[in-house]
């Protein structure tokens, strides 16, 4: 086979290509995961940003669940790329009437909020990462302590809550303090 003297073969060209890709790939994933905390819990984000599609009225979808998250705790405000104010906390009873009194101001034009089960809450405990163990390009400004879901831990009349610290869930009495995240189905 003979080659034009005037035009080198780009052997060179196919490994270039590899090797752009390869570090394409391997940024992306870097941008991903940069919520992680060097040696804590796993290598990867269980949560990566780029499983959630970031809503601009204060909301958040996580496509791998069909589950709409409030981005802020309820007590703080969205303000464009975090959540300002204190996160109020509640006893079990109280959390379950603030979810009733958000539905009332329909955040992200929906009113049909509620707390989330223990499952659904862990679904975005974060394990790259800890104090809070939550993805914080997707949650921003979340305290590191406990949620309150609406599972009632099984051989106890006690409600379950999450803890964001070390992303851990526990049953414990109903007239304990902790905040609220609230969820939705998205209609898919």
């Amino acid at each position: 086979m003979a080659t034009n003297p005037r035009k080198p073969a780009k052997w060179w060209a196919v490994p270039c290509v590899l090797a752009s890709a390869l570090l394409m790939a391997s940024l992306s994933v870097q941008a991903a995961e940069q919520h992680c905390q060097s040696g804590v819990g796993k290598k990867r984000a269980s949560t990566p940003t780029t499983e959630f599609v970031l809503n601009q009225d204060g909301t958040v979808v996580h496509n791998r669940t069909g589950l709409q998250w409030a981005r802020c705790s309820l007590g703080q405000t969205w303000e464009g790329s975090r959540c300002t104010g204190q996160a109020a906390v509640y006893s079990w009873d109280d959390a379950t009437d603030a979810v009733a009194q958000l539905n009332g101001a329909t955040l992200g034009g929906h009113s049909d909020w509620r707390l989330p089960t223990a499952q659904e809450l862990m679904s975005i405990v974060e394990q790259c990462r800890q104090a809070p163990a939550i993805n914080i390009n997707v949650f921003p400004d979340t305290p590191r302590s406990g949620y309150w879901t609406g599972t009632i831990h099984r051989g106890s009349s006690q409600p379950t809550f999450v803890g964001f610290h070390l992303g851990l869930e526990q049953n414990w009495l109903s007239h304990s303090s902790y905040r609220v995240r609230p969820v939705r189905a998205v209609e898919r």
